[in-house]
């Protein structure tokens, strides 16, 4: 008889050594705190969680390492400060065994991962997002591109005069439509990227 998800979940954490498995147990806990209505899955062979149909995070137990994995090659990159004292992969935090990730780190990454998603869920705080783009909104910039700024910390234009274009270019679902716009705004109000 096949397991039923929530008993493969449970498998997984019990089969991982006592330090990384109390290490896995509480960065669960604040996730679940951080998506109290996620689902918890089994995806790659590791404990996940799923907000309406898409994978936001999994944690895997390693040999010297636990694994916290986004679901996404693009999100580890939009905190180079807070991950810097980190080892990581485009794909992966290795979190060391004794030292979980913190409530604010996860909240920040897996609120990232769920901007990403093509479903929008409401378990994460989405009304921060409305707080902090009102600038972009009134530009009608499109929800995803103005939940990508959010995240990586530009919240009005001037904002744009800390990173160069090239990092500007690479936030996520930030494409040519949102560009144009910006970029009209920076010329009418004389403000130019980092050089």
């Amino acid at each position: 008889m096949a397991l039923s998800q929530q008993a493969r979940v449970i498998a997984i954490y019990k089969s991982a050594p006592l330090p990384q498995r109390k290490t896995m147990l509480a960065m669960r806990k604040n996730i679940r705190e951080i998506l109290p209505r996620a689902e918890e899955v089994v995806s790659y062979g590791m404990p996940a969680f799923k907000v309406d149909g898409n994978v936001v995070a999994g944690i895997l137990h390693a040999k010297n390492h636990v694994g916290y994995y986004p679901f996404s090659g693009s999100v580890l990159r939009m905190f180079p400060k807070e991950l810097a004292k980190f080892s990581t992969t485009k794909s992966a935090i290795h979190v060391p065994i004794d030292k979980p990730l913190s409530k604010t780190l996860l909240k920040k990454l897996v609120a990232a991962r769920i901007s990403q998603c093509s479903v929008k869920a409401g378990t994460i705080d989405l009304a921060n997002y409305e707080r902090l783009d009102r600038y972009w909104k009134s530009l009608e910039i499109a929800a995803p591109a103005r939940r990508g700024l959010v995240d990586s910390n530009i919240h009005k234009l001037t904002d744009l005069k800390k990173i160069t274009r090239v990092q500007f270019l690479k936030i996520h679902a930030v494409g040519p439509s949102a560009t144009k716009i910006i970029e009209r705004e920076m010329r009418r109000h004389k403000i130019s990227f980092k050089k």
